[in-house]
C-alpha cells in the first residue's frame, strides 16, 4: 500500500455497543460487571470510560485543578539525613549539587550544631527553599530569621515567606486509610486551624503533605480532588477564589518491603510519577532499601528518579498532563463527592478528638481489608506473597517508621521460619502435567510463608514414602495430584499412618472424611496465607521442641 492510499484509509466508528459486544464475546458467559473493580474506597471502576462520562463532570473540575498550580515544575525534595550535624550539612550540599531544588530535613535531637555550622545553616537557606520538620526540637528555629519553605512542628513562628500550618494528609495514611479518609482528614484539621485564627491567615500560613502509594490513578485523581475540595472549602467560609496552597509529597512506605528490596525501586517511582501528574508541588522519593538502611546509590537512584521524571518525559512542560482523562476526571469526582460527604459526616461529631477517633477506626477498618486481599492473594505485592525469592532472609536491622507496612506480617511470618524451620516435602503422585500446576501453586504459596520445599520422587507408594520420609528428616508433607489421583490415592496413604501431618492441595467433598482419617490440613487458592502460616509455624515450634527435648 502505498502512503497516498493509506492516508485516504478510513475505519468505520466504534461505538460503545460494539464494544460491550466483542467484549460479552471474549467473557464466555461472563456478564460486563465482572469486569468492573471495587477500590478500598468504595467507587467502582469500569472497565471503559468515555465521552458519555464527561456530562457528570462540573465544568469548573479541571480548571480548578490546573489553576491551583502557577506552573507546570515541581520541586525535588529529598530527604537528608546522617548520623551527625557534620554528616547531615554534607548530605544537604551534596544533594543539592545533583539535583534537589529544596533543602529537605528532619531535626533530630542527638544533631547538636555549633556556631560555625549555624552560619552555614543561615548561608544555605537565604539562597535555597526549605521544607523542615522542626518537631523534634523546634529551638532549632531561633538562629534563623530568612528563610523562605514549609515548617512542620513551629506554628507559633512568625517569618516572612515561611509557611507552618500543617495539614497532615499522611498520618490516616500511614494508619492504613484510604483516599477518602485521607481528604477528609485534612479538611477537619483545616477546619479547626480556620477556627482557631482565621481562613485568611490559614490560607496564607497552611501547606499539606500527602503520601501516594502505588495505586496510581487514585493517588493522581487524589491530589486533583484535593484542589477541588480546598476551593469548596473557601467558599463554605465566605472565601471565594481561595488562593491554592503548597502540596508537598512523598513516596508512601506502606507498600515497600524488605523482600526482594529492588521492586520498591518500581513502587517508589510509579508514586512519584502519580503525585507529578496530581500536581504535587514538590516530591520527596524514598531509596528502595530505606527500611534496612540507605546507600548513597540508593539514594542517587531514588533522586535520579524524579531528575529523569523531568529530563526525559517532559512532563514538566505540561499543567495537569491527566486532566480531560475519561477515567482520571471521573474518579477524581468521585473522590470529591464521597470525601466531601464523610467530612460533613465527621464535623457532626462534637469534638476534634471524636473525629480523629472515628477516622483512625475506619483507617483500621480499611487496613484489615487490605490485608485479607493479601493474605488470601487476591492483591499482589511482588517478592512478598507472590513470587518470593526463597533467598531472601530478614536482617536484623529494620528501620522503624510511622507507616503501617502491608509486607510487616509477611516478614514476620519468615523471620519466625528462619528461627523455626519446617522441613517440609512436596510428594507428587501421577503424571508431571497432571500435577505440576498444583506443584508450582503450592511451591510458590510456601515459599511465601518462608518454607522452601523439597519434593519427593513422584508415585512412592506408602511404605516407600515413610522411609523416604525418614531419611531426610521430613517433619510435613503436602500431597500433590489431580483430582483423581488425589481422590484415590489420599485415603490408602492414610491408612499406612504416615509419621508426619499431611495436607492435600485443592478443595475436596470428601475432606471431611478424610481429617477424620487422619489428615492434617489442606492448601488451596484463596485460603488466607497468615492464618495457614500461623498453623505450620506452630507445627514448627513443635517439632523443634521435639528434637530440643
Amino acid at each position: 500500500m502505498t502512503i497516498e492510499k493509506m492516508k485516504q484509509t478510513t475505519f468505520k466508528a466504534a461505538s460503545i455497543s460494539d464494544w460491550e459486544q466483542v467484549a460479552l464475546k471474549s467473557l464466555k458467559g461472563k456478564t460486563l460487571d465482572s469486569l468492573s473493580t471495587k477500590t478500598l474506597e468504595d467507587i467502582i471502576l469500569k472497565p471503559l470510560y468515555s465521552i458519555a462520562d464527561a456530562a457528570y463532570i462540573p465544568a469548573s473540575q479541571t480548571d480548578i485543578v490546573r489553576q491551583a498550580k502557577s506552573s507546570s515544575e515541581w520541586s525535588i525534595a529529598q530527604l537528608a539525613e546522617g548520623a551527625t550535624s557534620e554528616e547531615v550539612l554534607a548530605n544537604i550540599k551534596e544533594s543539592l549539587g545533583r539535583g534537589n531544588n529544596v533543602i529537605h530535613y528532619k531535626v533530630e535531637k542527638e544533631h547538636v550544631w555549633n556556631a560555625v555550622q549555624i552560619e552555614e545553616w543561615k548561608t544555605l537557606l537565604a539562597e535555597h527553599a526549605a521544607i523542615l520538620d522542626v518537631t523534634n526540637n523546634p529551638s532549632f528555629m531561633k538562629p534563623f530569621t530568612v528563610l523562605k519553605g514549609l515548617v512542620k512542628g513551629a506554628e507559633d513562628i512568625h517569618i516572612p515567606n515561611v509557611r507552618t500550618y500543617f495539614l497532615n494528609g499522611s498520618n490516616i495514611h500511614q494508619a492504613g486509610g484510604d483516599a477518602v479518609s485521607e481528604l477528609a482528614s485534612v479538611l477537619v484539621q483545616a477546619d479547626a486551624l480556620a477556627r482557631q485564627t482565621s481562613i485568611g491567615e490559614l490560607v496564607q500560613k497552611a501547606f499539606i503533605q500527602f503520601s501516594v502509594d502505588t495505586h496510581f490513578f487514585m493517588e493522581i485523581a487524589k491530589i486533583r480532588a484535593f484542589r477541588i475540595l480546598w476551593q469548596a472549602f473557601g467558599e463554605g467560609y465566605g472565601h471565594h477564589d481561595i488562593e491554592a496552597i503548597p502540596v508537598h509529597v512523598e513516596t508512601s512506605l506502606r507498600s515497600f518491603s524488605i523482600l526482594d528490596p529492588h521492586v520498591n525501586i518500581l513502587r517508589a517511582g510509579n508514586s512519584a510519577l502519580a503525585a507529578v501528574l496530581g500536581g504535587a508541588d514538590s516530591v520527596t522519593t524514598y531509596p528502595h532499601d530505606y527500611l534496612t538502611g540507605v546507600t548513597p546509590t540508593s539514594n542517587r537512584i531514588a533522586r535520579n528518579m524524579q531528575l529523569v521524571l523531568k529530563e526525559e518525559t517532559h512532563i514538566q512542560r505540561v499543567v495537569d498532563a491527566a486532566g480531560g482523562s475519561y477515567f482520571v476526571e471521573s474518579l477524581t469526582k468521585e473522590l470529591v463527592e464521597k470525601a466531601w460527604a464523610y467530612f460533613l459526616e465527621l464535623m457532626k461529631e462534637e469534638t476534634i478528638e471524636d473525629r480523629q477517633t472515628k477516622l483512625l477506626d475506619r483507617a483500621n477498618e480499611k487496613w484489615e481489608q487490605q490485608l485479607a486481599l493479601l493474605s488470601t492473594r487476591k492483591k499482589s505485592l511482588i517478592g512478598t506473597n507472590t513470587y518470593a525469592n526463597p533467598d531472601d532472609l530478614i536482617p536484623g536491622f529494620i528501620q522503624q517508621t510511622e507507616y503501617k507496612r502491608l509486607a510487616s506480617p509477611f516478614e514476620q511470618l519468615r523471620k519466625a521460619f528462619q528461627q523455626n524451620p519446617l522441613n517440609t516435602a512436596i510428594v507428587p503422585y501421577g503424571l508431571l502435567k497432571e500435577y505440576k500446576a498444583r506443584m508450582d501453586f503450592v511451591s510458590g504459596y510456601l515459599i511465601a510463608l518462608g518454607i522452601s520445599p523439597v519434593v519427593a520422587p513422584e508415585n512412592l507408594k506408602p511404605f516407600d514414602l515413610q522411609k523416604w520420609i525418614d531419611e531426610h528428616r521430613i517433619a510435613y508433607v503436602i500431597f500433590v495430584g489431580s483430582d483423581e489421583q488425589t481422590a484415590g490415592l489420599v485415603p490408602a496413604i492414610l491408612n499406612e499412618q504416615l509419621s508426619v501431618p499431611m495436607d492435600v492441595v485443592g478443595k475436596f467433598e470428601e475432606y471431611e472424611d478424610w481429617l477424620e482419617a487422619g489428615l492434617s490440613g489442606r492448601v488451596f487458592a484463596g485460603q488466607s496465607l497468615l492464618e495457614k502460616g500461623q498453623q505450620l509455624l506452630a507445627l514448627a515450634k513443635r517439632e523443634d521442641s521435639n528434637v530440643n527435648a
